[in-house]
């Protein structure tokens, strides 16, 4: 097992044939109270992987996609090491093969759910010596999970058109440009991400103003109006309803938040270094 550490977020992304399903791999060393207990996960679309270590004992979960707000609190500050798997929308679908719907923001225990891939994972976190060690021991796990695509293609499709628009496009147009009814989109997107097509959409959305939260000044009618809202009186209300603060909130106490950055595979923590 791994003990030494450079820092405290190592944040590497997964092997170039497994980034559409497995974005990036986030070790963490917790320091001694480095996250809050206010610290909140914002709700995203994608599921993760989760082991942990907290000097006695491995546990390992699955993270269903999640479409509210989750605390989480100092619970990492118990943990000596972490290993969050961080998956694309449809990854979890493709390495369990399961119903997603049954995984929406749930954390369940991952020996539960898929006996095998818990076994593996759990000998690679036991037997790595270095941070990267461990990254590629797990690729190499998770290719096992790639012999067969059995994530569809028009969802892959209708998904690359909602995340390239940032969340904005029609969902007929959606329909239209895959070739598939909404209804046959909608049932693809329940089974292989846990969430209908349009919340899928409101949350790219929502992601998408995060990220410009986090990276450049905050002019909110101007934000509102590039993300395609009908005016700020809107945006205000839908970034609350996801998220559980106003925007204005949010701005002044950001460090209590998790954002996924996908686009640039970083992580905001409390006290990042």
């Amino acid at each position: 097992m791994i003990f030494q550490k450079d820092k405290q977020f190592n944040v590497l992304p997964s092997h170039m044939g497994l980034r559409k399903y497995i974005q990036y791999y986030n070790v963490v060393f917790p320091e001694k109270d480095a996250f809050l207990p206010q610290y909140t996960l914002m709700p995203n679309a994608c599921g993760t992987l989760s082991l942990v270590f907290n000097g006695f004992s491995i546990k390992a979960e699955l993270w269903g996609a999640t479409t509210m707000p989750i605390p989480l609190g100092a619970e990492p500050n118990g943990y000596r090491m972490l290993l969050l798997i961080q998956l694309s929308p449809y990854g979890l679908y493709q390495i369990t093969g399961q119903n997603q719907t049954e995984f929406a923001d749930k954390r369940l225990p991952l020996a539960d759910i898929d006996i095998e891939l818990y076994g593996a994972l759990h000998q690679a976190f036991l037997s790595s010596k270095t941070v990267m060690e461990l990254v590629d021991a797990c690729d190499i796990i998770l290719y096992r999970r790639m012999e067969e695509i059995i994530v569809s293609d028009a969802l892959q499709s209708a998904a690359a058109l909602i995340s390239n628009s940032h969340g904005q496009i029609k969902m007929k147009e959606v329909a239209l440009q895959s070739c598939y009814s909404e209804r046959q989109l909608n049932r693809l997107f329940l089974t292989q991400v846990g969430m209908s097509m349009k919340n899928f959409a409101r949350l790219t959305r929502f992601n998408y103003v995060l990220k410009h939260i986090q990276t450049s000044p905050c002019f909110f009618a101007a934000l509102s109006q590039q993300a395609g809202y009908f005016d700020q009186a809107h945006f205000d209300k839908d970034f609350k309803a996801i998220s559980g603060v106003s925007p204005q909130k949010y701005v002044k106490t950001m460090s209590d938040f998790y954002y996924d950055g996908t686009e640039i595979y970083h992580i905001m923590s409390s006290k990042e270094d």
